[in-house]
């Protein structure tokens, strides 16, 4: 194994064990296990600290505050830190939501404030449409924030395509559900 090689496998977690170390501090969260499996997934993990594609500095499970350059966590860190971030993001959607979502719906906007903050989500259309009963339309706005600094991440030669594949899948989910056979397969970790 090369020294870069053995870099990468020290730095990088298995997304798995960090969701067994979530899961078995059964933490009280209203985000289902699929939920928070797709928010993990979609953010990878790392035990030390990296840029992502906006530029901030991240470790473990899209963890950004405090972490600086030469940062590095283990895995118990990480699943905290994961959990911390989750309820936040979960407090956020449930202060500005003004009528009951599906699961599928509620996964996907905490993911969605996971992922793109607070300001976003309240500024956002998909939360003005949400709130007057537009949940279709709603769910439609996801593909619409594939943004990242100014990059349009449709455009290959942006190198940031994971977005649009993230937003296609909180855009089915939000519409479909967990269990609809149009959401099954998009993800390898389901039943």
């Amino acid at each position: 194994m090369s020294i870069k090689q053995r870099v990468v496998t020290s730095t990088v977690c298995s997304v798995m064990a960090l969701l067994a170390v979530v899961f078995d501090k059964e933490p009280v969260l209203k985000t289902s296990p699929q939920g928070l499996t797709h928010i993990a997934e979609m953010e990878g993990c790392r035990l030390k600290a990296y840029q992502c594609s906006a530029d901030k500095w991240t470790a473990g499970a899209g963890h950004t505050e405090g972490v600086k350059p030469d940062s590095q966590i283990t895995i118990l860190q990480a699943a905290d830190y994961f959990i911390q971030d989750v309820t936040k993001a979960e407090q956020v959607v449930n202060r500005a939501i003004t009528h009951k979502p599906t699961q599928g719906e509620y996964d996907m906007m905490v993911s969605f404030v996971f992922h793109l903050g607070a300001g976003n989500f309240k500024r956002s259309t998909l939360l003005k449409q949400f709130n007057t009963e537009l949940n279709t339309q709603a769910c439609n706005q996801y593909p619409r924030w594939v943004y990242v600094d100014d990059k349009d991440c449709r455009i290959e030669e942006n190198d940031c395509e994971g977005i649009v594949t993230r937003r296609a899948i909180e855009q089915n989910v939000c519409l479909y559900g967990w269990d609809s056979p149009k959401t099954r397969g998009l993800y390898a970790y389901q039943n």
